[in-house]
């Protein structure tokens, strides 16, 4: 190693865990340790130091593939480098992140041979990635002082009265017990932040929203060709018409818009 690749290594310190079960143990996903990940970079070490910037200035035991993974990323805070890793293994794993979510083993019965190995092997892939994801890392010592792993409350999510420990779960019941596409739910639940009651209300708000509307649209189609009148008129007679009668289906309305503004 050279002289500029000593510089700066004095100030990095090693992240010892506090518990002997947590040695040999990656600290970014809960894998096997075969690295000292940096934080920061060594090649960044001089930056650091010149800019006073907040900065770990630690060797974290790390995985070869989050190893991997870090050799780009330029924080120099280990929790932020955490953060990083998370994103790269969504990226990386994501079909088989959305395997796990979508199906589960009960399912595999019902599906042929090919298919079937197709989905197992997702499955396994997306759990172990969904396990990395979820580990919070482990309490460990540098230079006398110990710092803690993140604590992640345990979270329940309800789906009408229906409890669930875990999200994974809740959205193969909703999806499944109330006939919603998966991915579908998946954005509505992104819109009202994972309160899945009011996600589901407001889907089939929206599908019964759209379904008036193409009903509506259809109607004056048909209105506008059988008596020769405009779209726009149609469709703006029957939205007067129906703030007038709130009690009268659209079909009524049309009749009374027929009797008094196109029949005379």
């Amino acid at each position: 190693m050279s002289d500029e690749d000593d510089f700066g290594l004095e100030v990095y310190s090693r992240v010892s865990p506090v518990s002997v079960s947590d040695v040999g143990v990656c600290y970014y996903c809960g894998c096997e340790a075969e690295h000292d990940d940096f934080s920061p970079p060594k090649n960044y070490v001089s930056y650091y130091l010149k800019t006073g910037l907040t900065c770990s200035f630690a060797m974290v035991p790390s995985c070869r593939e989050c190893f991997g993974f870090l050799s780009v990323c330029l924080d120099g805070l280990i929790e932020e480098r955490k953060k990083f890793v998370n994103h790269r293994i969504v990226k990386k794993y994501k079909k088989a992140l959305n395997i796990y979510e979508r199906w589960d083993d009960k399912d595999l019965g019902e599906l042929d041979y090919s298919l079937s190995s197709s989905i197992k092997a997702g499955l396994g892939l997306g759990e172990e990635a969904a396990k990395r994801l979820e580990y919070p890392g482990f309490e460990y010592e540098i230079d006398g002082n110990v710092f803690h792993a993140r604590r992640v409350n345990a979270k329940i999510f309800s789906v009408f009265g229906e409890e669930f420990d875990n999200y994974r779960n809740a959205m193969q019941y909703a999806a499944r017990s109330y006939k919603i596409n998966f991915n579908i739910l998946k954005e509505w639940l992104v819109k009202y932040d994972a309160i899945f009651d009011d996600a589901i209300n407001a889907y089939f708000e929206f599908q019964e929203q759209e379904r008036i509307r193409k009903k509506k649209n259809n109607l004056c189609r048909e209105f506008s060709k059988e008596h020769k009148q405009n779209s726009n008129f149609v469709k703006g007679a029957l939205d007067a018409y129906m703030k007038k009668y709130p009690n009268s289906s659209m079909e009524e309305c049309l009749s009374m818009i027929y009797e008094e503004r196109v029949k005379k």
